[in-house]
């Protein structure tokens, strides 16, 4: 038994050594604690290896969900890659998860707006940051949120936009149609599913709908009070007049497999509103939503099995190469 105690260690040791150099990422993080849009919040500042005196700092706006500062470590990649090009990151948990007070499903997309501007306000104020290099990266639904942080803060150093919808309810209803078909459904169920969320939205439209959607579908209501309040309050978001408001470089990032975001509508809409001299885009055609390969959007399970062993593995290198040459072409970062 001793012998195969031995036997097992020594084959497990070198798989240990492996997963704490790959997950070992270039850069160093403290905890930061700040006050935004009312709320306490937690959260993460990522710093360079060797940072600049005062480096630039990209501020992360989350897409939908209870997110924490990393989005559960899924960020790491694309922090390294930022960090490689010399600039801080800040993200914090949303309102309501990890310490952050609040409750994010409490928002509108204007608080969350507010919110990021007083993240803004306190970087430029820290002293430790280039006050002139604040730039935002946001995904998804951050889509809504980053226009309207440029007209509160039109100085903001460049926009990072991945994935952005483009409209609250044209979005759900790509979204749902689009997942199906990817699934293999057939026209007939796609169809009943849209007039499952045609009736819901009708709901969504009336002050007492929640107490009839309760009555309608009982024990089968999937949506919680606080859900069906974020929605209602959100849902006549659409980012088109907002994008007017980026006066510096915006970058929009799509998935080609993007079944959340319609990638051709939110490309039109970008084009035509902001000036080309200010928009750059880069369609990755094989990556979904959030820039993974097919195998992982099929197999979301595999993500923890495989990006265990190679975490920057998961992701398009072609996305965190595309994310470190647009940093490198602005005054921000090492190359300043």
């Amino acid at each position: 038994m001793r012998r195969i105690g031995l036997f097992i260690v020594a084959l497990l040791l070198p798989a240990l050594g492996w997963v704490i150099y790959v997950n070992d990422f270039r850069f160093v993080t403290e905890p930061v604690v700040v006050t935004a849009g009312g709320n306490r919040l937690t959260g993460t500042l990522v710093l360079p290896e060797h940072a600049p005196v005062k480096p630039g700092v990209v501020v992360f706006v989350h897409g939908d969900g209870p997110a924490n500062a990393s989005r559960d470590e899924g960020y790491y990649g694309i922090w390294e890659t930022m960090a490689q090009q010399g600039y801080a990151v800040l993200a914090f948990d949303k309102p309501g998860v990890g310490g952050s007070g609040g409750n994010w499903l409490h928002q509108t997309m204007a608080d969350r707006a507010r919110e990021t501007a007083d993240i803004i306000d306190w970087a430029r104020q820290d002293g430790r940051f280039d006050a002139r290099c604040v730039g935002l990266w946001g995904t998804s639904q951050a889509g809504w949120v980053m226009p309207e942080v440029a007209r509160l803060r039109p100085d903001i150093a460049f926009t990072l936009a991945v994935a952005p919808a483009i409209n609250w309810l044209r979005q759900g209803r790509y979204n749902t149609r689009a997942a199906m078909v990817a699934a293999g459904d057939d026209e007939a169920s796609i169809a009943a599913r849209e007039a499952h969320w045609r009736h819901i939205q009708t709901l969504l439209e009336q002050p007492d709908g929640y107490e009839q959607y309760r009555r309608e579908f009982g024990a089968a209501a999937a949506l919680s009070a606080d859900r069906w309040r974020f929605i209602r309050a959100n849902m006549a978001s659409d980012a088109t007049a907002g994008l007017r408001y980026f006066v510096t470089p915006v970058h929009l990032i799509l998935g080609g497999r993007d079944v959340n975001v319609d990638a051709d509508e939110t490309e039109r809409v970008y084009r035509q509103t902001i000036p080309a001299s200010l928009l750059t885009v880069t369609r990755i055609d094989e990556a979904d939503h959030v820039m993974v390969k097919p195998l992982f959007a099929r197999h979301p399970w595999l993500i923890n099995v495989v990006g265990l062993f190679a975490p920057r593995s998961v992701q398009y290198d072609a996305y965190r190469q595309d994310v470190a040459a647009f940093l490198a072409a602005q005054p921000c970062g090492r190359g300043r």
